[in-house]
């Protein structure tokens, strides 16, 4: 083959492999119902059919345009090149820590809004007693309590459809069952299984076989990451806020230190029932997730105790530590702008929740997923925001002695009462919530190796994907009647 044969090859070939490669992202993009990248990459699709006819039939073309993919593929290269600068995730939790740490703060349960919003009620004595330390909250919990629970009136911005609220309803049934057998002693299930045994004994296992033995266990349940760490006391909360089985003796006590050992898990949201965020299939989808993490750590919990250690599942009816601190001293991803942990593979499309253990088990290492970089440029789940909740500043403060974006939880609370569900928006036009496959996988790659991506990737995922949310199409076994209300929420919102 002459020289001029063997060019003409070469570059039809990277020229078919790069028609490929956008035909891929087309065909994913229709797939996820973006409705801005399936047109980008049409059009990309098409130029690049173009240049490879230009290369087959007009020999005088193929020069510039072997010169025009040559500098494609060089600056593509320059994005493989390994290189990062080490981020504050790989130190875990207290990575984010400001300073030297000695400003930190331990979070107070009462002082969470579903604490105020459940726990303070009027006419009790720990309404008197918060209000009395606290009260710049007041005003705003009084008008927050009179428009209902943490959703205010269920599923409202679809005309409160009854099937999908029902399904709501029901998921939280399971933690509500669940939540009284949270803690775990040793032998605790002599009393109330016919398999219980009333043996105490701590069972011998080596950590490395307990570790194994843990994670396998927790996956077979259910749980999509699992990862382990010592237990770090600056994640507990200081004092009990949250009484949800009238404990009310509880209110206001210590949180004992915790055990020392902590099982951490997520489970995955489904990306199609949180792409119709803030609509009712999104809010289905948390109820689901939270009925599934309390069930896999109430059965991790009294594993433990059946194999004669202490054991505490964290989960919706029992928190006695913060999830997304605990979370990244496991290994299991980063904090995001939102507020909420950026998973491996799933980005903030999860629910995160854990074991606590004095079961010897071998931690994990923290990891960085570059999304901390990426979110200084993204500012996606801040633009998109409803209730303007998310800081759009580049640069972090400090709250508590944690240097981060810190979310306005009044405002943000105050749209979940509006709509009836729990938004999901920000977690929705997150990038990093993109489905675990295929291009996405690679982008993946590439942000956990490449400092130049995490820059420059933002930018280009704005101009593939647009930069404000729309709510995809729900499954069609959800489907809720369009009607007045839900086209008003959408107009003066700006999310339609």
């Amino acid at each position: 083959m002459s020289d001029s044969g063997i060019f003409l090859v070469i570059l039809s070939v990277v020229n078919l492999a790069i028609v490929l490669g956008i035909g891929l992202f087309v065909y994913e993009s229709v797939r996820e119902q973006e409705p801005r990248a399936p047109k980008v990459g049409g059009a990309l699709f098409g130029f690049h059919i173009v240049l490879g006819l230009l290369i087959l039939f007009w020999p005088g073309a193929r020069l510039p345009i072997a010169w025009f993919l040559g500098i494609v593929l060089a600056i593509q290269g320059l994005f493989l090149i390994p290189w990062t600068r080490g981020a504050r995730s790989l130190n875990g939790a207290a990575g984010y820590l400001a300073t030297d740490g000695s400003d930190f703060v331990k979070m107070d349960e009462r002082d969470i809004m579903f604490a105020r919003n459940r726990s303070i009620l009027p006419g009790t004595p720990q309404y008197e007693q918060y209000y009395k330390i606290h009260p710049e909250h007041k005003d705003y919990d009084e008008r927050r309590r009179a428009r209902g629970g943490p959703l205010g009136k269920p599923g409202v911005i679809d005309s409160c459809y009854r099937p999908n609220v029902a399904m709501l309803v029901s998921s939280f049934e399971l933690p509500n069952l669940l939540g009284k057998a949270s803690r775990v002693d040793p032998g605790a299930s002599a009393a109330r299984s016919t398999y219980g045994t009333k043996e105490a004994n701590k069972a011998q296992l080596d950590p490395d076989k307990a570790t194994k033995i843990v994670k396998a266990w927790a996956k077979h349940l259910g749980a999509d990451l699992v990862g382990i760490c010592r237990t770090d006391r600056r994640w507990a909360y200081s004092h009990r806020g949250e009484i949800h089985y009238g404990e009310w003796e509880e209110w206001g006590k210590e949180i004992p230190d915790p055990l020392p050992y902590s099982v951490v898990i997520a489970t995955e949201m489904t990306h199609d029932m949180v792409m119709t965020a803030p609509h009712t299939p999104s809010v289905i989808e948390s109820g689901y997730n939270y009925a599934k993490g309390a069930y896999i750590t109430t059965i991790l919990a009294h594993w433990f105790g059946a194999m004669g250690y202490r054991a505490v599942a964290e989960h919706n009816r029992h928190y006695d530590l913060l999830m997304v601190p605990l979370a990244i001293d496991a290994g299991l991803g980063e904090l995001g702008r939102q507020g909420y942990l950026i998973a491996d593979k799933f980005g903030p499309r999860v629910r995160v929740f854990a074991v606590q253990t004095d079961m010897p088990l071998v931690p994990d290492k923290p990891i960085d997923l570059g999304a901390e970089k990426f979110c200084e440029s993204c500012k996606k789940c801040a633009e998109s925001c409803p209730s303007k909740s998310i800081p759009l500043e580049r640069q972090r403060k400090v709250d508590r002695g944690i240097e981060r974006w810190k979310l306005n939880e009044e405002t943000c609370f105050e749209y979940w009462g509006k709509v009836g569900t729990d938004c999901c928006v920000c977690m929705a036009v997150c990038p990093f919530s993109r489905p675990y496959r295929t291009i996405h996988k690679l982008v993946r790659y590439i942000l956990r190796r490449s400092e130049l991506a995490r820059i420059v990737f933002p930018y280009i995922d704005n101009f593939l994907y647009g930069k404000r949310w729309r709510p995809r199409k729900e499954p069609q076994w959800l489907e809720y009647p369009r009607g007045t209300k839900s086209e008003n929420f959408h107009g003066s919102e700006g999310l339609s």
